[in-house]
């Protein structure tokens, strides 16, 4: 398994053009802030299949897929979150660091692990936000003007108010407890009990902001 660094694979973000990427696959038309096509993962003939170059996302609005470019290249190849990475490294001209036998590789492996929690996480976030659980947030938006497009633009996702279901979801694909109360998206109180850090909110859905975010000020709650 390659182990990057974190601030390397943020550099692959921010390099990686998401539009160049998602066009060597998708026939894309600009559209308003953003370019659209056909959904390369379902079958459809009317375009709802979003990619915004400024946020560095993609979303479809009528499977729900999305994430960022490395996500869009595991998808689209089929592959894993290392080798996406590295294809990516590659082709936007930078050189991938592969840890040697001096380099702390246990290290080096949680960081991995903790970015992928994080876009994960974030994946799950935007999927809420337009399930039934999201119904009353995505009223709430649509009240205050929000339009579909300007979700997507600002990368929004939804919290949902149960105590564990980002919890159970991330645990049933193997994170382990220690390092995903590391990564700051679930917390242990008092009693020993292990929740979901963020609850009934907006929440941002793309793996670069929910990073930034865990750390700050928490965004709106929903009434």
């Amino acid at each position: 398994m390659a182990l990057f660094p974190a601030a390397f694979v943020e550099d692959v973000r921010a390099r990686a053009d998401i539009v160049q990427v998602v066009q060597e696959y998708v026939s894309l038309k600009k559209a308003g802030t953003s370019y659209k096509g056909l959904c390369p993962f379902h079958g459809e003939k009317t375009p709802s299949f979003h990619v915004n170059r400024e946020k560095g996302f993609f979303h479809c609005f009528g499977c729900g897929a999305g994430g960022d470019v490395i996500k869009f290249v595991e998808m689209q190849e089929k592959m894993g979150f290392a080798d996406a990475v590295r294809l990516l490294a590659r082709k936007f001209g930078l050189t991938v660091p592969e840890t040697g036998p001096d380099g702390n590789e246990a290290d080096a492996r949680d960081r991995e692990a903790l970015l992928k929690i994080h876009e994960v996480a974030a994946d799950w976030f935007r999927q809420q936000l337009g399930a039934p659980a999201g119904s009353r947030a995505r009223q709430q938006l649509e009240g205050r003007g929000i339009t579909a497009e300007t979700i997507d633009t600002l990368g929004l996702g939804y919290a949902p108010p149960s105590r564990d279901l980002l919890l159970a979801h991330l645990r049933g694909l193997s994170f382990q407890v220690p390092l995903l109360l590391r990564s700051g998206l679930v917390l242990e109180r008092d009693n020993g009990q292990v929740v979901d850090r963020f609850r009934n909110r907006l929440m941002p859905s793309t793996p670069c902001m929910l990073q930034g975010f865990v750390s700050s000020i928490g965004p709106m709650n929903i009434s």
